[in-house]
């Protein structure tokens, strides 16, 4: 059997509190040790990685070597527990690009591409979470259509342009945004 993790544990525990019935004691025991030796028992480290001392260098994969010996190497080392490390995604080139294409999932250009792909998060439509609907804009610029018969030719001229314009546009983005 392999041994418990805290996840493993906490299910368990989850389960005994579905089913409503005493737990036994030994179980209790059991469970509170898987929790003492998986988080406070000593780990290994997952990875290490080093640095130049004082140096603001991204962190590299440290060798054998360097963990025995940082001090004469100049290193700072830390260790990694728990995670490994994130994997590398390849760049997916359109066939036949010959070095000038740009990645499928990315929009890298090849030549400029870094060793892994990392594409962007797709951009959200912040309109769906307006706290009101644009179509109650409309009522009060039909006002201010009406109410500009009262300022002098220019300034009349301007604003039913101007509301006349905004009012198209409302209405043309609902007709777009309706499924």
């Amino acid at each position: 059997m392999e041994t418990p993790t805290v996840a493993s544990t906490v299910r368990a525990m989850r389960r005994a509190g579905a089913a409503g019935e005493p737990v036994p004691a030994e179980v209790a025991t059991a469970w509170a040790k898987v929790f003492m030796e998986q988080l406070y028992g000593t780990q290994k480290p997952a990875r290490y990685e080093c640095r130049l001392r004082g140096s603001r260098e991204p962190w590299e994969e440290a060798k054998l070597e360097d963990v025995a010996n940082p001090r004469r190497r100049n290193l700072t080392i830390r260790a990694l527990y728990l995670h490994p490390p994130v994997g590398r995604q390849d760049h997916r080139w359109p066939p036949g690009s010959n070095g000038d294409g740009r990645c499928l999932d990315c929009d890298e250009v090849e030549w400029l591409a870094g060793p892994d792909c990392q594409p962007r998060a797709p951009l959200r439509d912040h309109r769906s979470a307006m706290p009101f609907r644009i179509t109650w804009v409309i009522e009060p610029l039909e006002q201010l259509h009406y109410l500009a018969k009262h300022l002098n030719p220019l300034a009349r001229d301007k604003w039913r342009k101007e509301a006349t314009y905004l009012i198209d546009r409302i209405r043309d983005h609902e007709k777009r945004s309706q499924p």
